[in-house]
């Protein structure tokens, strides 16, 4: 089991965006308990192309891991999080996942990646421990695949399309094509927003096409761009990311499109330094944006610079998936303290219906099925002269996300009866 940054200080204590996070960084701290300390265990990408998902995601976790022990740790016992690589294959995440769970005797769990969480998920829930999700999920594991120790701190790839649509729907575009990858995320992501734009839609929209393409493995878009611009399109709705969503967006730029693509993943700044006024033009959704003027937010940024001065472009700032992990790791330590217990029960009855102010804002513990429910941020990539001094954070380097706004909870979050989570439908009959 790798351990290369294993046995660092965690997190929080229940003044998440208080006294805690305003302490010196410190690892270390007299007169612990001697009840041993609280393990937090992160299955990881510590290798491969995901790496740098990883490395940020450790850097979050030991960010307020030192801050909560630094003051005085979390009930009264210092936090270590232990790391191991799962490579971002199931089968290794499975095997990692046991090591901690059962040879470490960790407290909580946390992955990154579907088909990775799920099983770690999976494992958790035999040894009775809490998972704890801070990255986007597949929709099933809070719904008919639901486990009562999964917790989902970010939206589902059902929420996600929800958000494209209620933005489609309201924008100055009529005619929308939908492309996205073909796998499962792909296709529920495709199937979610055609459903939902169906039912909100204005008498002069309509969907002119939906295709979904092979993941990682094309070199060439123009095949496809040339579809969506002989359909009449202006709007794409596509839950691309990494290589296929820059190759897009670049060749459909370069083939002079005027189409706006509303996507999920365009505040990433190694997407948009990597494509430059490409990126201009096209709308990100999602539920922490770094341009949201939230207070978590200012407190945050600036002391999150100062931990981390050389920090690798992805994670210079809390934004994207960084954002998202502080929020949830510090909630899951204010549920800690809340219940006052490690106990398993105790700490989901706690989390339950719990409310939390993540740096976006507001954001419920839903009951039954344990998924975040918030408004979720909207935003236009623009020129660098376009981003309002402060919040331009990459300078005038490459373009980024300008001001964002908010998408209402109501907008997308999924309807009981609509979760396939038995739980849930029972209440929205």
């Amino acid at each position: 089991m790798s351990k290369r940054i294993s046995r660092r200080s965690f997190l929080t204590h229940s003044a998440l965006a208080g006294s805690a996070l305003a302490a010196p960084f410190v690892i270390t701290r007299p007169g612990w308990s001697q009840t041993g300390p609280i393990k937090f265990g992160m299955v990881e990408a510590r290798s491969g192309p995901n790496k740098y998902v990883g490395d940020a995601r450790i850097d979050t976790a030991t960010f307020v891991v030192e801050r909560v022990n630094a003051a005085g740790g979390l009930l009264g016992r210092k936090v270590e999080m232990l790391v191991v690589d799962s490579e971002f294959k199931p089968d290794v995440a499975s095997r990692r996942a046991g090591e901690l769970l059962i040879g470490e005797k960790i407290d909580l769990i946390t992955a990154f990646g579907g088909a990775v969480a799920k099983v770690v998920a999976q494992a958790a829930f035999q040894q009775n421990k809490l998972f704890v999700s801070t990255s986007t999920l597949p929709s099933e594991m809070t719904g008919v695949e639901f486990l009562p120790t999964t917790f989902s701190c970010a939206f589902n790839s059902e929420m996600l399309s929800r958000s494209a649509a209620a933005y489609i729907a309201k924008a100055i575009l009529s005619k929308v094509y939908i492309l996205c990858q073909d796998y499962a995320s792909g296709r529920s992501a495709g199937e979610t927003f055609k459903m939902r734009f169906n039912s909100i839609k204005r008498a002069d929209q309509a969907i002119v096409g939906e295709e979904y393409h092979p993941t990682f493995r094309l070199t060439d878009f123009a095949p496809y761009i040339t579809k969506v611009m002989a359909s009449g399109a202006d709007a794409v709705m596509t839950a691309n990311f990494g290589p296929d969503l820059r190759l897009l967006l670049q060749q459909g730029h370069q083939l002079g499109w005027k189409i706006k693509a509303v996507g999920f993943y365009l505040n990433d700044p190694t997407l948009t330094s990597a494509i430059g006024d490409a990126a201009i033009g096209h709308v990100t959704t999602g539920i922490n944006m770094i341009t949201l003027d939230t207070q978590q937010n200012k407190e945050l940024t600036k002391p999150w610079q100062a931990r981390f001065p050389n920090a690798t472009l992805f994670s210079k700032v809390p934004d994207l998936a960084v954002g998202q992990a502080l929020s949830g790791f510090m909630w899951m330590l204010d549920v800690v303290t809340k219940a006052g217990s490690l106990d398993t029960e105790t700490l989901i009855k706690t989390w339950e219906g719990d409310k939390f102010q993540a740096l976006w804002g507001g954001a419920e513990m839903r009951a039954c099925d344990h998924q975040v429910q918030s408004g979720c941020g909207v935003a236009e990539i623009v020129a660098p002269k376009d981003i309002p001094i402060d919040m331009r954070f990459y300078g005038d380097a490459f373009p980024y996300i300008g001001p964002a706004t908010v998408i209402p909870r109501e907008m997308v979050s999924v309807p009981l009866a609509e979760t396939r989570n038995k739980r849930c439908t029972a209440q929205g009959r």
